[in-house]
C-alpha cells in the first residue's frame, strides 16, 4: 500500500502526522476501547438525600440508571416499603444519538414520606433486562419524633435583614399584630387550611419605628411536613399602624404540605441591636397551626399522580415530515402556578409504528409573589414504518384548590408523514438500474490523461528537508509534554493550597478583599453611608488577617501594626492603614453627613493601602 503513493511529499507527510499521533495515543490511550469490546454493562444505583429524619418530614430517593444500551429496561421494581408511602415520582434523562446508536442515562426521583418510627432498610432495587437483571445496594434510614442535633435552620443561614433607609411611603391595611411597640416582628400566612401540595404563602414581617445598629439577623425554625421555596426580595416600605409610622421589611416563602393532617409552623427569631454598645437582644413570633386536607377521592382521574394547581397543557412535534429510523422529539410544556418541581411526567401511550424512548425533562421557575413556571418533557420517538402515522395524545391531570375539582388535560394527536429511508430508497434506485439495457456510452468523455509529461530539466528545483529537520515539527511534538508538566505544577500547588490552610488565605487575600470591596461600592451607590465604613473596615481587617493567618475577630490597631513592623514594612504603609480604620470608625459613630466625595475619596486610599500592602508582605510572609 506504501508503494502505491507515488508522490514523495505525500509519503512525508503521512509519516510526519503518523508520529505527530504517538504522544496523543499516549495520552489518550486509557479511554481507547476496540471495536467489539465496547462496554455493553448496565450500572444502577440508588441513594437518599437524608438517612435521618422525622415522622413529620419525607426524603428523596433516587435512582439512576447509566449504560450504553438501557432503551430495554423495564421500569425499576421498587421492593415493597411496608413503613414508607411514596408520595410522588419523576424522572428525566440524558441521551446521544450518534451514527445510529442511542446511549442513555435515566434518573429517577421518588419523594417517600415515613409511616412508622424506627431504623428501617429500604431493600435492593432491581432493573430487568431481557434474563439479567441489576440491582442497587440497600440503604438504612432512622424515623424518629425528633432530631435532638438538628439547628433551627434558615431560608439563609445568618440571613440579615437590611434597613431601609429611605422607603417609599405606602398606605397600611391596618394593623398587623397587637403587640405594638418600637419594634415587633410577626408570622401569618394567606390560609390555614389547605389540601395537600397546595401552595401557601408564609410571610415574616419587622416593623420597626427605632435606628437598629447593622442589620438584623433573622432565622426560621425547620418546616416538618413541607417543601419550600424562597420567593423574590421585597423592597422595604413605610407603613402606618395605629397611626404610627413603621419602617417594614417582608421576607416571603411558598410552602406546600406534603400530607394530610395538622402541621405546624415554627416560631421566627430576629436578633437586633440599637447601639454598639448595646446588648443583642431577640424577638420571637407565634407558631402557625396549618390544617392540612386529604385529596378527595371521587372524581380522581386515571392519569391523576398528585399534581395540586392551575395548569396548561400543550404538545407538538419539531418535525411533521420525517424519516423511518429517525428520531422524531415530541415537545409536551406544561405551564402554571404550583410546585413546579414535584411536576410527573405525562402519560403518553405507546402506539404501533412508533417507538418511545425515555425522555428529557428542562423546567423554569418563577418565584415572584407565587411559585409558577413550566416544565417541559421532550420526549425521542423513533418511527419504524414509513407513511402517515399518528402521535397519540398526551395526558395529564391536576387538582384545583380553588374550584374543588380535578382538571383532566388532554392534547390533540399529531400527524405526521414518515418516508421510507435513505437506504431503501438508494437500493431501489440501484436496483432499476441494473434492469435498464439502454446505457449511453456515448457520454463518457476524456477528463484527463493518465500519463503525465516527465521533465528533464531539473534547474531550479529544491532540495526539501526531512521533516525532522523542520523546527515546526518539534515545536509541535512537545506541546502535550509541555501540558503535562503544567498539570503536574497545578496538581502540587493544589494540594499545597488543601494542605495549608495559611499559605491558602495568603494566596486567596486580595482576590477576597476585592470581592468584599464591591460590596462598599454597593453601599456607596446607594447612599448608606454607615453601612459603606462597615464595608471598608471588615474587608481591610479580614484582608490583614488572611496576609498573617490570623483570626478576624479581636484583630486590633495595635497587633495590625506589630504584624507589620515584624516583617519591616515601610512606616508609611502602616500609618495609612491606621489612618483608613480611624476614618472607617469615626464615620460610622459619628452623625452622618451624606459626603459622597469623602467616600469616593475612601476608596481610592483603601485601594493605594492595599496595593502598598501588598509590596510590603510580598516575599516576606
Amino acid at each position: 500500500m506504501w508503494n502505491m503513493i507515488g508522490n514523495k511529499k505525500t509519503k512525508k507527510l503521512l509519516l510526519m502526522i503518523l508520529l505527530l499521533m504517538i504522544p496523543l495515543l499516549l495520552i489518550v490511550s486509557p479511554v481507547i476501547v476496540l471495536p467489539g469490546f465496547a462496554a455493553q454493562a448496565i450500572s444502577i444505583r440508588s441513594s437518599v438525600d437524608k438517612t435521618s429524619l422525622t415522622i413529620n418530614d419525607h426524603f428523596t430517593l433516587s435512582v439512576i440508571i447509566e449504560g450504553s444500551n438501557i432503551g430495554s429496561l423495564s421500569d425499576p421494581e421498587l421492593p415493597e416499603l411496608a413503613h414508607f408511602s411514596i408520595i410522588s415520582s419523576s424522572q428525566g434523562s440524558n441521551f446521544s444519538w450518534i451514527n445510529g446508536k442511542i446511549s442513555v442515562s435515566k434518573s429517577i426521583q421518588y419523594i417517600v414520606k415515613p409511616l412508622d418510627i424506627g431504623t428501617f432498610t429500604i431493600p435492593r432495587i432491581i432493573v430487568s433486562q431481557g434474563k439479567n437483571k441489576y440491582s442497587t445496594d440497600p440503604i438504612t434510614v432512622t424515623v424518629s419524633k425528633s432530631l435532638a442535633k438538628r439547628q433551627p435552620r434558615s431560608s439563609n443561614p445568618s440571613k440579615k435583614i437590611p434597613g431601609g433607609r429611605s422607603p417609599s411611603a405606602t398606605p397600611s391595611k391596618g394593623s398587623k399584630t397587637k403587640n405594638k411597640g418600637n419594634i415587633f416582628i410577626e408570622n401569618r400566612v394567606d390560609k390555614k387550611k389547605v389540601f395537600v401540595n397546595e401552595q401557601i404563602i408564609l410571610t415574616f414581617g419587622l416593623y420597626y419605628r427605632i435606628e437598629l445598629w447593622q442589620n438584623p439577623s433573622y432565622s426560621q425554625s425547620p418546616f416538618e411536613g413541607f417543601w419550600e421555596v424562597d420567593l423574590e426580595k421585597q423592597s422595604p416600605k413605610i407603613e402606618f399602624l395605629g397611626g404610627k409610622k413603621y419602617r417594614t421589611q417582608e421576607i416571603k416563602m411558598a410552602l406546600f404540605p406534603i400530607s394530610p393532617g395538622v402541621h405546624t409552623i415554627g416560631p421566627a427569631t430576629l436578633t437586633y441591636q440599637t447601639g454598639f454598645f448595646s446588648r443583642p437582644r431577640t424577638l420571637k413570633t407565634e407558631p402557625i397551626s396549618i390544617e392540612v386536607l386529604p385529596l378527595p377521592k371521587e372524581g380522581k382521574p386515571q392519569h391523576f399522580k398528585g399534581t395540586v394547581g392551575n395548569y396548561t397543557l400543550k404538545a407538538h412535534v419539531d418535525n411533521k415530515k420525517c424519516v423511518q429510523n429517525e428520531p422524531v422529539t415530541l415537545h409536551v410544556q406544561i405551564k402554571g402556578t404550583g410546585h413546579i418541581e414535584s411536576i410527573p411526567e405525562p402519560v403518553l401511550i405507546e402506539t404501533e409504528g412508533i417507538q418511545k424512548y425515555d425522555t428529557d425533562v428542562k423546567q423554569t421557575m418563577i418565584s415572584k409573589e407565587k411559585v409558577s413556571g413550566e416544565k417541559t418533557f421532550d420526549f425521542l420517538l423513533i418511527p419504524r414504518k414509513s407513511g402517515d402515522l399518528q402521535i397519540p395524545s398526551v395526558h395529564f391531570s391536576f387538582f384545583d384548590p380553588k374550584n374543588k375539582r380535578y382538571v383532566p388535560l388532554t392534547s390533540q394527536p399529531i400527524e405526521i408523514f414518515v418516508a421510507p429511508t435513505a437506504l431503501s430508497t438508494v437500493s431501489t434506485v440501484s436496483a432499476t438500474q441494473k434492469q435498464s439495457k439502454n446505457i449511453n456510452k456515448q457520454d463518457v468523455t476524456i477528463v484527463q490523461e493518465d500519463i503525465r509529461y516527465i521533465r528533464t530539466n531539473l534547474k531550479g528545483l529544491k532540495k526539501n528537508n526531512f521533516f525532522f529537520e523542520n523546527k515546526i515539527y518539534w515545536c509541535i511534538i512537545i506541546f502535550p509534554f509541555l501540558g503535562l508538566i503544567l498539570c503536574f505544577w497545578l496538581d502540587r500547588r493544589t494540594q499545597k493550597i488543601q494542605a495549608d490552610k495559611g499559605y491558602a488565605r495568603l494566596k486567596q487575600a486580595l482576590r477576597k478583599v476585592k470581592k468584599n470591596l464591591q460590596k462598599a461600592r454597593l453601599y456607596d451607590k446607594k447612599g448608606e453611608e454607615k453601612e459603606f465604613y462597615a464595608a471598608i473596615a471588615k474587608s481591610l481587617t479580614e484582608y490583614i488577617a488572611d496576609k498573617f493567618n490570623m483570626q478576624a475577630a479581636g484583630l486590633t490597631n495595635h497587633l495590625i501594626t506589630q504584624e507589620l513592623q515584624k516583617i519591616g514594612a515601610p512606616e508609611e504603609t502602616t500609618k495609612n492603614l491606621q489612618n483608613c480604620f480611624d476614618d472607617c470608625d469615626y464615620a460610622r459613630f459619628a452623625p452622618s453627613n451624606g459626603d459622597a466625595k469623602a467616600r469616593k475619596k475612601m476608596l481610592k486610599k483603601v485601594e493605594q493601602v492595599i496595593l502598598q500592602t501588598e509590596k510590603a508582605v510580598k516575599g516576606k510572609v
